[in-house]
């Protein structure tokens, strides 16, 4: 109910020695011209306490921006007492009351103290209540977890090892205080304290650039019987920003998408213009479309999406139909990230492609709008509606094929499924395809049938029909006596073939002629089911068989056919199929069309020997 980031604790050591340079210089001379007697500024470095007030407030900033209800973080800074800048009331979950809160703190002043009393004020701001926690009711349960990033500087490892003991007693202790009899809220303030089950204690070890650090970084470690993780981390003063940058993502399962490739105009120069590059947070879901499983290492990585050009105002996140996501700069000061909010904020929409891969097309990811003053980002979920689709001729690769693609948008046509009545419906519908696609040839250079065209006709329209008249049986019967005679005058079927098959089918006369026999036996027989369609199928068998009068001539034909590679064993018959349809559909693998070399099969998994007899010193 209450994940571990619901409340988050910053814990800032105020301490004198935050007070000292963090000895990263910038450059504060912005002058663009230098006269002679110029006197250059020097540089100025932060210290320990900017730097990390600065890391601080930008993670509240991304928090508060992505979460406006439901996660909390407060403010303890600790010197000689602990400053408690904000409560978890949703009215002090601001950038006003927080920054008014600092300034009351003033700076880093001389005097003792350290961090033990803010990160124990901190382990007891966990047991406060929030309000979504407050309103339950008094018998529900709920496990009350929580996180606190304490920035502060230590000596060594002992020193951590004894403030991290002090965090662990003090939570102990704070439990055995939730554990007693709470007091009656007077005057409807409530007083409860709540048991933590589990803390999240980070401490960051924060030096200067040039000094060494004796403190060590330490994994996640669980102590006091799992009730609190505690991690160390070291970190330079220059590079907090950057780690709390990092830490905020797997705290809040959020992930950085880089916006690459936007057109921006120059300020030198307003005539031209150059594409930059903003880096972007939202929620980890966004990209759950891009990286099915995503790995803790894969969650600090940028996914980059390319930059499309807008299409107007009228998109916006209405168009898109899937969930949406808020979004944050990372880097919010940038002049880029600027110039992309205020495009957004001013009702324009954008559309996010995948880098394109060499030969292939664009394809629409995301899209990035505004709505209700807050930026959002929306999963399209595949291509955009208004890319083109993809070409059906386009092979893998970006080879263009020769499917029939006109002849299967047929088929499909043909075998339309609507909701059937009565019994058996299923299964008839079931039956047709399995008829209409047991042959049919996916390309046009794998026939020679269905490319002569009228030569065909009307057999292959009758055919496949679900019943046949007598007349029509006969004007099948007729084409069958037109191909007799192109074969008796020697006519080749390759001039009827499309530029395409015509490469691929220019073998002999009777090569081809066999071919053309035995596509039609395999296509009559694949819809021979009624007994029309089977006195089709005898009278071709029977003309094949007689062809030019020579039946032991014909049957060394049939047999030749039976015998090629391209024809598979059907019960006997020469049907020359290739891969059709159902095969595709099916996905069934061809089978052997000829038994396998038998020494291969005796030798199993060892190489085979041929003419292992010659190895035998025998005389003859």
């Amino acid at each position: 109910m209450f994940p571990t980031n619901h409340k988050t604790v910053f814990v800032l050591d105020h301490t004198p020695y935050f007070g000292i340079s963090s000895e990263n210089p910038i450059d504060f001379d912005v002058a663009k011209s230098r006269g002679p007697g110029y006197v250059p500024l020097p540089a100025v470095c932060k210290s320990l306490w900017t730097c990390s007030v600065e890391a601080a407030v930008e993670y509240c900033r991304i928090v508060w921006d992505l979460f406006p209800e439901g996660k909390l973080v407060r403010f303890v800074v600790s010197d000689f007492a602990a400053h408690i800048l904000n409560t978890w009331a949703i009215s002090q979950q601001n950038f006003t009351h927080l920054l008014n809160g600092l300034c009351l703190v003033g700076p880093v002043r001389r005097g003792a103290g350290g961090d033990v009393v803010g990160l124990c004020a901190a382990i007891e701001a966990l047991g406060e209540p929030t309000g979504v926690q407050a309103a339950r009711p008094p018998d529900s349960l709920f496990q009350n977890r929580g996180r606190i990033l304490c920035i502060t500087s230590a000596r060594d490892d002992d020193s951590i090892r004894s403030l991290i003991d002090i965090a662990v007693n003090t939570l102990v202790q704070q439990n055995q205080k939730a554990s007693e009899p709470q007091p009656t809220p007077v005057d409807g303030n409530n007083t409860q304290t709540l048991a933590i089950h589990y803390c999240h204690l980070i401490v960051i070890n924060v030096t200067p650039e040039k000094t060494d650090s004796r403190v060590t970084n330490q994994p996640l470690t669980e102590m006091a019987g799992g009730l609190m993780g505690v991690e160390v981390i070291v970190c330079r003063a220059s590079l907090l920003a950057g780690l709390l940058g990092r830490l905020v993502l797997p705290h809040y399962r959020l992930a950085i998408t880089t916006v690459t490739g936007i057109p921006m105009k120059e300020e030198q120069n307003a005539t031209s213009s150059a594409n930059y590059d903003v880096e972007i947070i939202h929620s980890a879901e966004a990209h759950a479309g891009l990286r099915a499983a995503q790995t803790a290492a894969e969650a600090t990585e940028s996914v980059v999406l390319r930059w499309w050009t807008p299409r107007g105002a009228e998109g916006g996140a209405g168009g898109c139909h899937g969930p949406l996501w808020r979004v944050t700069p990372a880097d919010a000061a940038s002049r880029p990230s600027a110039c992309l909010v205020n495009f957004l904020l001013n009702g324009r929409s954008v559309t996010l492609e995948l880098p394109s891969k060499k030969g292939g097309g664009r394809s629409a990811s995301h899209v990035l709008a505004a709505q209700g003053g807050e930026l959002w980002i929306g999963a399209l979920g595949g291509r955009s509606p208004h890319d083109d689709p993809p070409a059906l001729s386009e092979g893998a690769g970006g080879r263009v094929t020769d499917y029939r693609i006109k002849e299967f948008g047929a088929l499909m046509h043909q075998n339309k499924l609507y909701p059937g009545r009565g019994a058996g419906a299923n299964t008839r519908a079931r039956a047709r395809l399995q008829r209409h696609t047991t042959y049919w040839p996916l390309t046009i250079s794998s026939t020679l049938i269905f490319n002569m065209g009228s030569v065909m006709e009307p057999l292959t329209r009758l055919v496949v029909q679900e019943s046949l008249t007598d007349e029509e049986v006969e004007q099948c019967r007729a084409v069958l006596m037109s191909l007799l005679a192109m074969e008796a005058r020697h006519d080749l079927p390759a001039p009827h073939l499309p530029a395409a098959a015509r490469g691929k089918s220019s073998g002999r006369r009777e090569e081809q002629w066999r071919q053309v026999w035995s596509e039609a036996e395999a296509l009559v027989r694949a819809h021979a089911v009624t007994p029309a369609h089977r006195a089709l199928l005898r009278a071709l068998q029977v003309t094949r068989t007689h062809n030019n009068g020579d039946g032991d001539s014909r049957a060394t034909v049939i047999k030749a056919t039976t015998d090629s590679p391209l024809s598979p064993v059907s019960g006997g018959s020469d049907v020359w199929a290739p891969r059709s349809a159902l095969d595709a559909l099916l996905g069934a693998p061809r089978p052997h069309r000829r038994p396998d070399f038998a020494g291969r099969m005796a030798a199993g998994n060892r190489p085979a020997t041929l003419y292992s007899h010659l190895q035998n010193d025998e005389q003859h």
